[in-house]
């Protein structure tokens, strides 16, 4: 199996994956039109990437399987990958810890203003005065937007800094992990922003997420209120950003933020690194090297599971609710031909399977196959299944809707 990998990953695994039988062709300089150049060329299986953007024209042709080596598929365009079958598939909370530890180090730094202090003194300048005045941390409510493994990650951490912590979350499946922390979960985000001194998002990006720190989020904050953004930068609308900073006494932290670079170096030019009530770092929230090298263990993990079984462990793009309206279950002697037999008959009658599976008896002999499809079978063609092989030797019709 062809295994193209388009970003840097920990010697550790590459190594692995080369003992493990893989063709690996690797390349973390490739993007753009030389990483759909090289997807044809090589022909890979699975391309596996951290931060590169996979778009439609490097998803034509025979590759299988997309990884990212993170958390989020935000770079990755799913649905052209999903309107060609191709699986995609990332490594979720095995970077939770390094985010979390960043932002508890921007919190700290917010308050204790870290940043600003270290450059005056790079500069020469002695203020002990200003940067005595710090509020401190402990009894201070910190609002945690997102109750995924990185917002609990956080919260656990702050309750050790002995700070107040409440949660916020879409859904409140978490209640009970929250809870558990010792931290208060909320269903109403804007009130909840209301009692909180310091908050800190942790949210995919999404279509419900796309700035959902707007100016009513930031409204409903405290003046002089810490804002920390380690997630995606779409989900804040910057507008909204600097109206706060500007008017509102906020201070924030970010890791990401619009018009950030990319690849390891380079130069940026973002007007929200200019303003004064601001410090950043240059998204490197995941970028520690424990959590590089569990996420690409993990990306290996999903690689040798699609060799070996066809499945794809954290998969994002295979839909959940199958589109079927019947369940066509077809009992026969396991000989060749009779499912080619079984699916002629439903192609005549132009009726799609959705979802199929074939299991086999102990001692081999016999079969039974469900097939998900997508309407009801006229009996004329559940007869002509029934008749047309003699190995079948039942047939059952079972409605899903």
């Amino acid at each position: 199996m062809r295994v193209l990998i388009a970003d840097k990953l920990p010697a550790v695994v590459t190594d692995a994956l080369a003992a493990d039988g893989f063709e690996l062709h690797i390349d973390p300089s490739l993007s753009g039109e030389a990483l759909v150049t090289a997807v044809k060329a090589v022909q890979p299986d699975v391309l596996i990437v951290r931060s590169t953007k996979v778009t439609a024209p490097m998803l034509d042709g025979g590759l299988g399987l997309v990884v990212r080596a993170g958390a989020g598929v935000n770079t990755i365009d799913v649905a052209a990958a999903s309107a060609n079958g191709v699986y995609v598939a990332n490594c979720p909370g095995k970077n939770s810890r390094a985010v979390a530890e960043l932002a508890i180090g921007l919190l700290v730094s917010l308050d204790r203003r870290i940043a600003d202090a270290a450059q005056d003194l790079r500069s020469g300048r002695w203020n002990k005065a200003e940067f005595s005045r710090a509020r401190g941390l402990a009894g201070r409510r910190l609002g945690i937007v997102g109750g995924g493994q990185i917002g609990l990650a956080v919260a656990a951490r702050a309750k050790a800094l002995e700070m107040e912590v409440s949660v916020w979350n879409y859904v409140d499946s978490v209640r009970g992990q929250v809870e558990a922390l010792g931290a208060d979960f909320h269903a109403d985000l804007h009130a909840m922003l209301a009692d909180c001194q310091v908050v800190s998002v942790h949210l995919a990006q999404n279509e419900h997420t796309k700035h959902l720190a707007d100016r009513a989020f930031f409204e409903a904050l405290p003046e002089g209120a810490h804002f920390i953004n380690t997630s995606r930068a779409g989900v804040v609308d910057e507008q909204a950003l600097t109206w706060a900073l500007d008017e509102n006494g906020l201070r924030a932290a970010l890791d990401v933020f619009e018009g950030e670079g990319s690849g390891g170096s380079g130069t940026v030019d973002a007007a929200i690194l200019r303003h004064e009530r601001v410090i950043a770092t240059p998204h490197i929230g995941a970028s520690t090297d424990q959590a590089q090298e569990a996420v690409a263990l993990e990306a290996a993990r999903i690689v040798r599971a699609f060799r070996a079984t066809g499945g794809v462990p954290n998969v994002v793009n295979v839909t959940v609710a199958t589109p079927a309206s019947h369940l066509l279950v077809v009992r026969h002697l396991n000989r060749v031909g009779v499912l080619s037999h079984v699916f002629a008959e439903l192609k005549d009658a132009s009726i799609n399977a959705a979802e199929t599976e074939n299991i086999v008896f102990s001692g081999g002999e016999a079969c039974i196959a469900r097939i998900a499809i997508d309407s009801k079978p006229a009996e004329a063609v559940l007869a002509r299944i029934r008749s047309g092989c003699p190995d079948v030797l039942a047939l059952h019709l079972v409605p899903l809707t």
